[in-house]
């Protein structure tokens, strides 16, 4: 189970304008991603979950077009976040979901976060359920405490917690916390935030 009180958690992510999916595990995650998004094209916004339940590929087989980042040269990074942000979709995962519906992010570029609420119409976040924090501070601690860490030793960043595994609050030029985003409840803009809660633990 993604979390003790699964139905009434369901039942506040509604109220929050959320539309709720449950999968019992990655496959199943996959698969339904897949349905949802149909023929449409995707903007990729980063995300390890994404990519280890094999979906980027999954997608790519299923033939639709992708705007990913992590697939061209640095150089044309920024043409591509421009193309993601007109997506039909936008994919990717949250780095906290917080009891009370909170949707904590922290982003370096700010491409990923920015295309949670003022890109495509379509957001879709795959979740597992090592993401799930208690309240916003949990939320906040689990951000800076694992997700952070992880992607900057990912990254091959040379910041204070990759060092450490302790966040410093640093200024390195490496630093990748430039950008930290809240989504209360579904953002105006987006027509349809559609969450799949996987009962697995999956990405950072």
């Amino acid at each position: 189970m993604f979390c003790e009180n699964y139905d009434a958690f369901v039942h506040t992510l509604t109220q929050h304008g959320y539309t709720v999916h449950t999968a019992a595990s990655a496959e199943a995650a996959k698969a339904l991603a897949l349905s949802l998004i149909g023929a449409g094209s995707v903007g990729c916004g980063g995300s390890m979950t994404v990519k280890d339940i094999g979906l980027y590929d999954a997608l790519g087989a299923q033939g639709n077009t992708m705007y990913n980042h992590s697939t061209v040269p640095p150089q044309e990074r920024s043409g591509v976040f421009l193309q993601a942000a007109r997506a039909d979709w936008y994919l990717c995962s949250t780095n906290a979901l917080t009891l009370d519906g909170k949707l904590i992010n922290i982003d370096g570029v700010g491409n990923r976060v920015g295309g949670m609420f003022s890109g495509p119409k379509k957001v879709l976040l795959i979740i597992g359920k090592n993401k799930l924090a208690d309240t916003y501070d949990a939320g906040m601690e689990r951000v800076k405490r694992v997700a952070c860490v992880k992607n900057t030793r990912r990254l091959n960043k040379k910041t204070p917690c990759a060092a450490t595994g302790a966040c410093a609050d640093c200024s390195s030029p490496d630093r990748i916390c430039n950008v930290t985003s809240i989504i209360e409840y579904k953002p105006g803009w987006v027509q349809e935030l559609h969450l799949i809660l996987v009962d697995a633990e999956l990405g950072y």
